[in-house]
């Protein structure tokens, strides 16, 4: 069984659980579109139930016995914990980490026009991928050296350069408008040292990640020079915060 299958199964275990099909729907849109080498079409609503919604499911299915209200508010709570795993699935099963959707990457061509990008550790490739379905030159790089722990690098969606990041900027660095970089681990300084290569070179530096939290190094964020940015902001109204990780696109100086 798979992961939207086991959803399934949860809503069909819940009375009028069917009140909640519209999100087993996206997420299957999502993982569809992913399926067939494409980026999902929209940012992504927030999926694990909230209060109001328990509360007035609850409320709505309140005429039952003890021990059924008990199985139902058991099979809700499985419910909304298989929802909150929908990040682990993506990253496991597609290596897809960013959330790189069509409309977010949209956005960044329309307050980024006219200019060509470079992806460092690029994975899969989501983000050139975006970028060069919208014809924008974008020059796609990763040594993909993490493909013998996950399907990070197996399951490509666009060409790909076999370069480590130092490696990528030393020969494109000057070629581009704009560096990329989604999700570095969080326990690796290869950000930092990044950080300090760019910091010689005339382009802009994009991050995606989560501050001080599930991506990069403690030591980029300590020296990163984070600039606020009217378009940076235009660009984060369609990227998605769907959970508790609140990754976002940055301009690091």
């Amino acid at each position: 069984m798979n992961y939207i299958d086991g959803l399934k199964e949860d809503i069909a275990a819940l009375p009028n659980g069917e009140v909640f099909n519209s999100r087993i729907e996206f997420m299957q849109q999502v993982c569809d579109a992913l399926n067939n080498d494409e980026l999902p079409r929209y940012h992504f609503p927030q999926l694990q139930l909230s209060e109001k919604e328990i509360t007035t499911y609850m409320e709505n299915n309140i005429n039952m016995s003890e021990d059924q209200f008990k199985v139902m508010t058991d099979n809700l709570e499985k419910f909304d914990h298989d929802l909150g795993e929908f990040r682990t699935y993506l990253q496991t099963r597609f290596g897809y980490w960013a959330t790189v959707t069509q409309d977010f990457v949209e956005q960044m061509v329309i307050d980024f026009p006219d200019q060509s990008f470079l992806e460092l550790m690029a994975g899969n490739g989501y983000i050139s991928k975006g970028l060069r379905d919208l014809n924008v030159q974008s020059y796609c790089t990763d040594d993909l050296s993490w493909s013998e722990y996950n399907q990070t690098g197996k399951l490509r969606v666009t060409e790909i350069e076999s370069l480590d990041a130092i490696s990528a900027l030393q020969k494109y660095g000057e070629k581009v408008d704009n560096v990329i970089l989604a999700w570095s681990p969080d326990r690796e300084d290869i950000d930092f040292r990044i950080l300090k290569k760019i910091r010689t070179m005339d382009v802009n530096f994009l991050v995606i990640g989560e501050k001080y939290g599930a991506t990069n190094s403690k030591e980029f964020w300590d020296h990163a020079k984070l600039i606020d940015n009217s378009k940076i902001r235009q660009v984060n109204r369609v990227y998605s915060r769907y959970d508790l990780v609140h990754d976002k696109l940055y301009l690091v100086k």
